[in-house]
C-alpha cells in the first residue's frame, strides 16, 4: 500500500536521540550559568550588549506579552421611566 506508514516511531512517542541531546545541553548550560565564569563573561560585555543578552535570555524564562486592544464602546440602555419622561417632555 502506498502512503501507509509501516514502521518507525508511533506518533507522539518522544525521539530518544533528541531527548538525550536536550538533557546534555541542559546540563552543560546549567553548569555554565551557575558558574563564576558566566558572571565574569557577563561583566566583560559592554552595557548595551549585556542588556541585549539579558533580553534574549529572558525570552526563555518568561513568555512575551501579547499586545491587546480594548473596544471601549459603551451602550447605555434607557429604562421605561427614561423613555416615558422623554415622551412627556418633562425632564
Amino acid at each position: 500500500m502506498r502512503g501507509k506508514k509501516t514502521g518507525g516511531r508511533v506518533k507522539g512517542t518522544p525521539n530518544k536521540a533528541t531527548k538525550t541531546i536536550r538533557e546534555k545541553l541542559s546540563e552543560v548550560t546549567s553548569d555554565y550559568y551557575n558558574s563564576d565564569k558566566f558572571f565574569q563573561d557577563l561583566a566583560q560585555l559592554e552595557p548595551k550588549d549585556r542588556v541585549a543578552l539579558m533580553e534574549r535570555l529572558t525570552n526563555y524564562v518568561a513568555p512575551k506579552m501579547q499586545s491587546t486592544t480594548i473596544d471601549a464602546t459603551v451602550e447605555s440602555r434607557k429604562t421605561i421611566e427614561d423613555k416615558l419622561v422623554e415622551l412627556a417632555g418633562d425632564e
